[in-house]
């Protein structure tokens, strides 16, 4: 009899191969899903981080507002005229703080004209005029002035009646691409301009380091503003007449508004007096700051109507 033989298994060598192969995917999968889960948590810490440094990195900057705010009741506690040579004045550099660093500055703007002066009730025609004069110090012919003025005073005014020559309200403005309404109401920012008829990027550039948009009802700071708007608060005084009186300001602030008029070049100037001032009511605040990875600025509008300023408005930049 023969021996029992066992069968031959012909298909082995293949199965067993197959599952080697297999089992080495399923390896790879494994070691592919925990390297993406690893990257994915890494991603997330990552997020997680940044969202720290950019909590951290504003908490600064606002720190920075803060410390203006503090600076401004302080100077208003102790003095009484506002000028360019005080505290409020000096930028802070960049300081090191642990993990980063954080820098501010108060910039003053009361020494400029306020937009939203020129129709708080109805066109304030000695506004109108200092804007109009404002227009000719930077370049704008006369028959272009009347028109700017008009279009801005329908953009600031509460009706839909378009003034001439050069007004326009939301028939006009609707009629644009794009398409947009008249405000019909104050200003929120000097950057507003450039949706109003004919004011170009070129003419608001031109006009930003001399106008503000703040609440209407504020008075000109003689210590503060440049020669361009003391030429325009002040009928007949000439430009350079105007910087005469920067330079000698620098060596002697004016102590009041009968000082500064004291101080005019001619006795024939009449400013009205009761639309001028020596003390500053708004600032812009400006708070930067890095922590981490994180960078951000701040910007405050400040309103010191009492010791410690009020906060307009803000925002991130």
């Amino acid at each position: 009899m023969l021996p029992n033989r066992i069968p031959s298994r012909p298909h082995a060598g293949p199965q067993k191969g197959a599952a080697v192969i297999l089992a080495l995917l399923t390896v790879a999968l494994v070691a592919g899903l925990a390297a993406a889960s690893v990257g994915d948590l890494g991603v997330a810490m990552d997020q997680v981080a940044g969202r720290h440094d950019q909590a951290q990195a504003r908490q600064l900057a606002r720190g920075a507002v803060d410390w203006a705010r503090n600076v401004l009741s302080e100077d208003a506690r102790t003095s009484q005229v506002d000028h360019l040579g005080e505290a409020w004045a000096v930028k802070v550099p960049p300081t090191p703080v642990e993990e980063g660093e954080v820098s501010g500055e108060l910039q003053e703007l009361s020494g400029r004209l306020n937009l939203n002066n020129l129709a708080s009730d109805g066109a304030d025609i000695v506004e109108v005029e200092r804007f109009q004069r404002l227009l000719s110090l930077v370049g704008v012919a006369d028959s272009d002035a009347l028109n700017l003025t008009a279009a801005l005073l329908d953009w600031l005014d509460t009706d839909d009646s378009p003034r001439l020559p050069g007004g326009a309200e939301s028939g006009w403005y609707g009629a644009q691409t794009p398409a947009r309404r008249s405000a019909n109401g104050p200003l929120v920012a000097v950057s507003e301009l450039l949706q109003v008829r004919g004011f170009t990027p070129q003419l608001v550039a031109r006009l930003t380091p001399f106008v503000v948009a703040v609440p209407p009802g504020s008075t000109v700071n003689v210590n503060t503003a440049p020669a361009e708007v003391l030429a325009a608060v002040v009928p007949d005084l000439s430009l350079d007449a105007a910087r005469l009186l920067v330079v000698q300001r620098s060596r002697a602030w004016f102590k009041d508004v009968n000082d500064f008029k004291a101080r005019l070049p001619s006795p024939d100037l009449q400013p009205d007096l009761t639309r001028l001032s020596v003390t500053s009511r708004h600032f812009l605040a400006t708070g930067r700051a890095r922590y981490g990875v994180a960078m951000v600025r701040m910007e405050v509008l400040l309103e010191r109507s009492q010791n410690w300023s009020t906060i307009v408005w803000q925002k991130l930049l």
